[in-house]
C-alpha cells in the first residue's frame, strides 16, 4: 500500500488542479461524471489519502484528488455515463457538486 500511496502522491504533484485514476493500474479516467463517495468527504493530505485509498479499494476502484487552499483533497469516486444517474448519486452521497471529466463541467447540486 505504501508504494501505491507514493505513486498517487506523485500523480497529485503533477496534477494539482485535479485527477481521477483507476486502481490498481493508476490509469486516468477519461470520460463520464465523477461523483465522490460520502465516506471520503474531508479526506486531506496523507491521512486522507490512506482513508480514501482504503475506501476506493473496497468499492469503486477509483480515486482522485485536487489541491485547494493549501490542502490536497482525496476522494474515492464513482463514474457515471449518464448525467441523471450522476446527479442522483451525488445527492445520495451528499455532494455539493459533480464533475464531468470530458467537458470539465462542474455541476453544483
Amino acid at each position: 500500500m505504501d508504494e501505491l500511496i507514493q505513486k498517487l502522491q506523485c500523480i497529485a504533484c503533477e496534477n494539482p488542479s485535479g485527477f481521477t485514476v483507476t486502481l490498481p493500474n493508476l490509469e486516468p479516467v477519461k470520460s463520464g461524471w465523477i461523483v465522490a463517495l460520502k465516506e471520503t468527504q474531508n479526506c486531506f493530505n496523507v491521512f486522507g489519502l490512506r482513508k480514501a485509498l482504503e475506501v476506493a479499494q473496497k468499492t469503486s476502484k477509483i480515486i482522485g484528488g485536487w489541491l485547494e487552499d493549501d490542502k490536497f483533497y482525496w476522494d474515492a469516486s464513482m463514474v457515471y455515463k449518464n448525467r441523471e444517474d450522476a446527479i442522483k448519486a451525488g445527492i445520495e452521497n451528499e455532494q455539493i457538486a459533480i464533475f464531468n471529466i470530458e467537458t470539465a463541467e462542474l455541476l453544483y447540486l
